[in-house]
């Protein structure tokens, strides 16, 4: 996949082309956004337990005092049970998401190019990070205790946005933008899914 915004970056001959032959505003692609929507993808609390025992401990998981904070693969997009999921979030981020951003008409489209997801115990939290190797991120709230905690906070140009997550939650935003998790208090596991887009051909 090419990654449009990167290319752009690498040097003058690329951004000519992006911007001046195919008239892409790569501009626009870094504007500040915040988009909540509230859908079902359909999964099964089963996938999530069972990929968890197949992979105890994964590269991305965190050991804290207060518990485990479990992350699995960045790669899960790869997987058939995944298939369907993908295909609902890349719809709403090439219509949707797209007409805020730039324009429904505009050469390329948004493609995931990573997906996993993180199951939090109670007292658990998640510190300050973004996600500069893509243009969009998201965070999809699939089992969560309502009004326990857990809420996220996101640090865009002009303003602080700190969202209390509901189930079914889907929340997007730009990759740059630094986002944390406050301590989850709920009595059972707060399952979410995050993933990574980038803008192509």
């Amino acid at each position: 996949m090419v990654d449009i915004l990167k290319y752009s970056k690498k040097n003058k001959i690329y951004k000519f082309i992006i911007t001046k032959i195919l008239r892409i505003n790569i501009q626009l692609l870094s504007k500040p956004l915040f988009l909540k929507y509230n859908i079902d993808l359909n999964l099964n609390e089963n996938f999530f337990y069972e990929y968890k025992k197949k992979y105890p401990l994964t590269k991305w998981t965190i050991i804290e005092e207060s518990g485990l904070r479990y992350q699995s693969n960045h790669d899960l997009n790869k997987l058939a049970e995944m298939n369907e999921p993908v295909k609902i979030l890349e719809k709403i981020l090439n219509t949707e998401v797209k007409k805020n951003v730039l324009n429904l008409k505009m050469i390329g489209r948004f493609k995931i190019k990573n997906f996993w997801f993180s199951m939090q115990k109670k007292n658990t939290v998640h510190p300050s990070h973004n996600h500069p190797k893509s243009v969009l991120s998201g965070v999809y709230y699939f089992k969560i205790d309502n009004n326990s905690g857990g809420e996220i906070n996101l640090d865009l140009e002009s303003k602080k946005v700190k969202h209390a997550p509901q189930k079914n939650d889907l929340l997007i935003f730009n990759s740059n933008v630094y986002h944390s998790v406050n301590d989850y208090l709920g009595k059972n596991d707060r399952i979410a899914i995050a993933w990574d887009a980038i803008y192509t051909f």
